[in-house]
């Protein structure tokens, strides 16, 4: 019974607050005298902590209930500015990265004016990463005009040539391949020789005369012997020249290329062979 009466205190208290007042309305609507008044006091006195608890409580719990609904809605605008905010970062990584490839394409472009033939770009799809990169995969074939042997360059330099075609790709072979080969010159000294590839990425020219004047830093071109290469395109720079003391009758030169090959994403196929050398032939070294 106690525990009753302990659980339902309240509405206890309210019912007999409320049947009190009832009541002293009742007595002091019939006799209007100080029985009424003394009650009505009594009750006023009686009741008055009970209604100001009340009074708090709700005001607390209103208070709560802003709280929890305010909270609420921070909770879902923090979750709209996160989406807002990784859709922005989203959309600016593929802005920066459309200006890259547009700054790429920019210099590609300006490479077609300048060595005044005709040329088609296209994109890398695909690397031999099997054999140190030694050929790329793009993504035009004789859809495009496309044939073998083709030259594929940069505006940095030389990539390589065209070696296989399908209808909607192409594969490259890349100057560092060991199996290309490519007539090359000097451009200071005008020395002949033939670059090829290396396991470790460089390039080897060979077939330099023992005598020929050849030093570290000097740019190397393409000679435009063999008929598939223009003469004029960069290949790489001497990065290390020795004349061995055995009776060979070659230098051993080791240049390194203008191309990254690294990071090759678009390169631009040589359809048409130039009438002439190639501008890049007139350029000075880079220092």
């Amino acid at each position: 019974m106690t525990r009753l009466l302990l659980r339902y205190r309240r509405i206890l208290v309210l019912s007999t607050a409320l049947l009190l007042a009832f009541v002293l309305m009742t007595l002091q609507a019939r006799s209007g005298g100080s029985v009424a008044l003394t009650a009505k006091q009594i009750l006023l006195t009686s009741i008055s902590p009970f209604l100001r608890m009340m009074t708090k409580s709700v005001d607390v719990t209103t208070m709560v209930w802003n709280e929890y609904v305010d909270l609420r809605r921070v909770r879902r605008d923090n979750q709209l500015l996160r989406e807002e905010v990784r859709q922005l970062r989203v959309e600016l990584g593929e802005l920066r990265e459309t200006a890259l490839e547009h700054a790429r394409l920019s210099r590609l472009l300006q490479l077609d004016e300048r060595v005044e033939t005709k040329a088609v770009v296209a994109r890398v799809i695909g690397k031999d990463t099997t054999n140190w990169f030694r050929s790329i995969l793009i993504n035009i074939g004789t859809n495009r005009g496309i044939r073998r042997h083709m030259a594929v360059v940069t505006n940095e330099g030389l990539v390589g040539r065209v070696v296989e075609v399908t209808a909607l790709s192409s594969r490259v072979q890349l100057i560092t391949d060991p199996e290309s080969a490519v007539g090359v010159l000097i451009q200071r000294s005008r020395a002949i020789g033939v670059a090829a590839g290396s396991q470790d990425g460089a390039i080897r020219v060979e077939y330099l005369p023992l005598m020929a004047d050849v030093a570290v830093g000097d740019r190397i071109i393409t000679s435009g012997m063999g008929g598939i290469f223009p003469k004029g395109i960069p290949v790489g720079q001497v990065v290390r020249s020795s004349r061995p003391t055995n009776a060979t009758l070659f230098q051993l030169i080791e240049a390194q290329p203008y191309t990254d090959f690294s990071s090759l994403e678009e390169v631009m196929v040589l359809t048409r062979p130039p009438a002439s050398g190639l501008p890049w032939a007139r350029e000075e070294p880079s220092p």
